[in-house]
């Protein structure tokens, strides 16, 4: 087991989410040490218990392959409430104070990387020109961008579904609500359940941009820390919420989102693979009608300051359009201006 592993397995253990397997293995661990070493530690201890329980993980290793001489722990002996929350403490100031040792840097990794061994990792890079498909087992696919790479686990576990994108990727997953799809970059984390989006990163920039084609994501800084936990990011509103239309820049730098409409925004699919085709075509329609049709085909929120022009009328075929040139035309006609603010768009009176 690499030191690494080693940490993530002692967090998992404090998170309750350790199989009784591993449970047992670290209960011997720390039959390895002596009952005086348990007692009174405090923070400028814990690097100095944290290596004593390093090494003789490691001695034992040495002295049998796969099998670790530790004394037994009694049946009959619960531990005492004292020992558990000393090993709480212990194990919680593994996570907080050693953490930084075992990572190169900031960023959070999946849990495949940091157990798995390399022969159970795929990884893909595009040396081409061209667009690279990637499937996945689940019935997920990746379309890799030139001078890109993409790391994941050849069996996804039970849980939860996560990969490691560098460069830029269109991911279409697979729908299943069980099984979370998380994708990792250096700056954020995209967390999906069956949906289509973009992930495009400027490492010149410190930059990562996300774009939701379908469905919906949620991406959160990737702040990266052993204390870091799946439930948080799979429940926390600290993310960004984007659905079809919208996209977010995270800048590392800044520690901020700028989040707005996409360039061109499209109808959104009925499914993942074509857009809606609409009837665009109006005669003498109430511009309130007008606007809940298109805010319907794309997503789109439209804010209207002026309610008056919602009595207003419109004529005219808006079909071979895309929305903004709709706009144009529409509000052209009622004599009204439009902006966008982030994921909205704002209509008011040309003054």
């Amino acid at each position: 087991m690499s030191r690494e592993a080693f940490h993530l397995l002692l967090e998992r253990y404090l998170q309750n989410r350790c199989t009784d397997e591993e449970k047992e293995i670290i209960e011997k661990w720390y039959g390895m040490l002596d009952k005086h070493d348990m007692e009174d530690v405090d923070s400028t201890q814990v690097n100095a218990l944290e290596q004593k329980l390093w090494d003789r993980i490691h001695e034992s290793a040495i002295v049998a392959e796969g099998e670790v001489p530790v004394r037994q722990l009694k049946s009959h002996n619960r531990p005492s409430r004292a020992l558990v929350a000393s090993v709480a403490a212990i194990v919680a100031g593994f996570v907080i104070i050693t953490a930084y040792i075992f990572f190169t840097g900031d960023s959070k990794k999946p849990e495949f990387l940091a157990a798995a061994v390399a022969d159970d990792i795929n990884s893909i890079a595009n040396n081409t020109l061209q667009p690279m498909l990637v499937n996945l087992e689940d019935g997920s696919t990746v379309i890799l961008q030139p001078k890109s790479l993409l790391k994941y686990p050849k069996h996804f576990s039970k849980t939860i579904r996560e990969v490691t994108l560098k460069g830029e990727g269109f991911f279409e997953i697979s729908k299943n609500p069980s099984r979370p799809f998380l994708v990792y970059n250096s700056n954020v984390i995209t967390r999906v359940v069956g949906t289509s989006f973009i992930v495009k990163t400027n490492e010149i920039a410190n930059e990562t941009e996300v774009t939701v084609k379908t469905g919906k994501v949620i991406v959160s800084p990737n702040s990266g820390s052993l204390s870091f936990k799946i439930d948080e990011i799979l429940k926390s509103a600290k993310g960004v919420v984007l659905t079809p239309n919208q996209k977010t820049v995270y800048s590392a730098s800044e520690n901020t989102f700028a989040t707005t409409l996409v360039d061109k925004p499209l109808p959104i699919a009925k499914n993942s693979k074509q857009p809606s085709k609409e009837n665009y075509s109006f005669n003498d329609s109430r511009v309130a009608d007008v606007l809940n049709q298109l805010q319907k085909s794309y997503g789109v929120e439209f804010v209207v300051e002026d309610k008056e022009l919602y009595n207003y009328t419109f004529t005219g075929d808006l079909s071979e359009q895309n929305l903004f040139s709709q706009l144009d035309f529409l509000c052209e006609s009622i004599q009204a201006t439009y902006q966008v603010k982030e994921t909205k768009i704002i209509i008011k009176e040309k003054k």
